[in-house]
């Protein structure tokens, strides 16, 4: 059975139609105009948004958001990591964010950062790069970094001659 085309309002009991309409996504006073899918009133304005029209319209906002702040969006994002020959995993385990990171980045689920949106950019500028972070990621630590938490050479002598005190005496 075929989607009714029009609903009650849920604002005002008015008829909502089932249309295509120019909507406004708004982000720090700044407006951008997009052609959505959804319910409209035709008394009050009222607009219902479901399904892919809601992921649409959530990317656009994402995308607009994303040019005030200037970081990449979603899009720009993908095309960097493909660029350098990335997966998604790859490119999260590489250059940070968390596990699933790009796949958020890149669906618009959650913002780049402005860090990340500048060594990406970085990056897509001189691919060569890269081969500088892997092989960073494969390096040892440092003695500095190593020996972190661990106990230092004096410490543990200290340790050593106080129990020798200890058991002798």
């Amino acid at each position: 059975m075929p989607k009714s085309k029009t609903q009650p309002c849920p604002s005002c009991g008015h008829v909502m139609r089932l249309e295509r309409r120019d909507d406004v996504v708004v982000y720090k006073d700044q407006e951008k105009r997009i052609k959505t899918r959804g319910w409209w009133c035709s008394a009050c304005d009222e607009a219902i948004f479901d399904g892919k029209a809601l992921a649409a319209r959530e990317a656009a906002f994402l995308e607009h958001k994303a040019e005030i702040d200037g970081v990449l969006g979603p899009k720009e994002v993908t095309a960097i990591r493909e660029k350098l020959g990335l997966s998604q995993r790859a490119a999260s385990e590489l250059l940070g964010g968390g596990p699933r990171s790009f796949q958020k980045y890149e669906s618009g689920t959650q913002a780049v950062s402005v860090p990340m949106s500048n060594l990406l950019r970085l990056l897509s500028r001189d691919p060569s790069r890269l081969e500088e972070l892997r092989q960073s990621a494969h390096k040892p630590l440092s003695k500095a970094s190593a020996s972190k938490g661990a106990t230092s050479k004096p410490a543990a002598k200290r340790r050593q001659r106080d129990k020798a005190v200890g058991a002798g005496g």
